[in-house]
């Protein structure tokens, strides 16, 4: 009796086992495979880049070649030519007295100019003939020449014209109210070229140097953008900021940037050709330091790397890696040294402005 029970319980495993394999439901079932084990991860591949190394800063554009336009008489102003914000060209009116007012001697001389015009024009004529010496003709000439620049003063004191051609920046005439002598009237800023004007740290100001690159674009729209440099690094700080200034020229030709405008102005510290990069999100941290996991044949290995320069989503490999090694981007907290994983490749971007 024991031997027969000993025979029927040593028959259970086999079909148990049995069981265990066999499909179950009508749909059946999905055998495991070795494949099931791997990890999904997704990879980039490590590229070579140009980097660059940048700071950026807030500042103000300003013209390089500014002119002031003031009041030479003291008058009633009867017209503006021209509005803050509007192009102008040298020699355009900008603002015109009242000719008739005390404050001006217009027409007293151009009386004068007129008269005495006639006068040498005579003399020139009686000295042609005879009837007169050189030295009374030369006489004449003189008090015309005269008589011409006291006109063409007046003149230019009722019509004030641009002195140089760009963007009128303020106007503070008014029509109707009486000006001073002296007083200032316009401001006239030339845009061809451009002056950002920059205030950074004394720390920050040691990187910088005369002839640095910098991109300047405007706050308002980041379409709006110029290429300029560092024309000049100020030797002291500011006693209350401490602060140091910077004058940063940049080629307007199209008349974008405009006085008054705030603006961003990176300044490139430092450029790298072609060096070895991984997208940010391939390093990670582990108890040995910074590293990446590079896949190779379907293994991840946790290699430590050395980190450079910083540029959008990049980041320069001084260290550790190779162009063309797979690196993983999604997935790194579920693996680990050794683990096998399933790959999907992932574009790596090779574009970005460097951040310090």
């Amino acid at each position: 009796m024991p031997r027969h029970v000993s025979k029927r319980w040593f028959l259970v495993p086999p079909l148990i086992a049995v069981l265990a394999y066999a499909p179950s439901g009508c749909g059946g079932g999905k055998r495991q495979t070795a494949d099931d084990s791997r990890i999904p991860v997704v990879v980039a591949l490590t590229t070579r880049n140009d980097m660059q190394r940048v700071r950026d800063y807030t500042g103000t554009v300003e013209g390089v070649r500014q002119a002031n336009v003031y009041a030479r008489i003291s008058e009633t102003v009867v017209r503006i030519h021209a509005n803050e914000g509007d192009k102008i060209r040298a020699g355009q009116p900008l603002i015109a007295f009242d000719e008739s007012g005390p404050g001006t001697a217009l027409r007293q001389t151009r009386a004068v100019y007129e008269d005495a015009k006639k006068t040498a024009e005579k003399f020139d004529r009686l000295y042609q003939d005879g009837a007169v010496s050189e030295l009374e003709r030369d006489g004449q000439s003189t008090a015309y020449e005269v008589a011409k620049a006291d006109y063409e003063a007046a003149r230019d004191a009722t019509v004030l014209t641009a002195p140089i051609s760009g963007i009128v920046t303020e106007i503070d005439a008014r029509v109707g109210r009486q000006t001073a002598m002296g007083e200032r009237l316009a401001l006239i800023a030339a845009i061809d070229t451009v002056r950002v004007l920059v205030s950074v740290s004394m720390y920050e100001s040691k990187e910088l140097v005369r002839g640095q690159r910098v991109q300047v674009r405007s706050e308002l729209d980041t379409t709006v953008t110029a290429e300029g440099w560092i024309d000049a690094v100020s030797s002291s700080a500011d006693a209350d900021s401490r602060t140091v200034s910077l004058d940063v020229f940049a080629a307007n030709p199209d008349g974008k940037l405009l006085p008054g405008m705030f603006v961003r102005a990176a300044i490139e510290l430092e450029r790298r050709a072609q060096v070895v990069t991984v997208p940010r999100d391939a390093l990670v941290y582990r108890e040995s330091g910074l590293g990446a996991f590079v896949v190779r044949d379907s293994v991840a290995h946790f290699v430590p790397v050395n980190a450079g320069v910083e540029s959008g989503r990049l980041v320069e490999i001084t260290a550790g890696l190779q162009p063309g090694e797979q690196v993983v981007v999604l997935g790194q907290n579920n693996i680990q040294e050794g683990s096998k994983v399933d790959p999907a490749l992932e574009t790596a971007s090779s574009s970005g402005t460097a951040t310090p």
